[in-house]
C-alpha cells in the first residue's frame, strides 16, 4: 500500500449491505438524485449510483455522510469528462 495516499483513502468509506443499504462517508454534495440514480461529489471524485427504488434515508453534509436504501445495481466513480455528460443528462431529466 502507498502510505502517502493512506490518509486520503481513509477519508471515504463505502459500505453496501445485501445490495439494499448503502452507507457512504466523505461526501461533499449531492449533484442530483432520483429513484433510479444518484450522482454524489465525494472527496475522492464523482460517485454514480444506480438502482431501483432508491431513497435517501439520512444525509449529514457537515459530517459528509449519506445512507441510501433500495436495490443497488451500480456503484462507480466517473471521470471528469463523464461528469459533464452525466450532469447534462440529469439536467434534461429534471427540466
Amino acid at each position: 500500500m502507498n502510505y502517502e495516499n493512506a490518509s486520503v483513502l481513509s477519508n471515504q468509506n463505502i459500505v453496501l449491505k445485501d445490495r439494499k443499504k448503502l452507507e457512504i462517508s466523505g461526501i461533499k454534495k449531492i449533484e442530483s438524485l432520483n429513484s433510479e440514480e444518484f450522482l454524489i461529489d465525494t472527496k475522492l471524485g464523482l460517485l454514480f449510483i444506480k438502482g431501483q427504488d432508491l431513497e435517501m434515508q439520512m444525509l449529514d453534509i457537515d459530517k459528509g455522510n449519506i445512507w441510501i436504501s433500495g436495490l443497488i445495481t451500480v456503484i462507480e466513480y466517473v471521470e471528469t469528462s463523464e461528469k459533464k455528460e452525466k450532469t447534462s443528462f440529469f439536467k434534461k431529466v429534471f427540466k
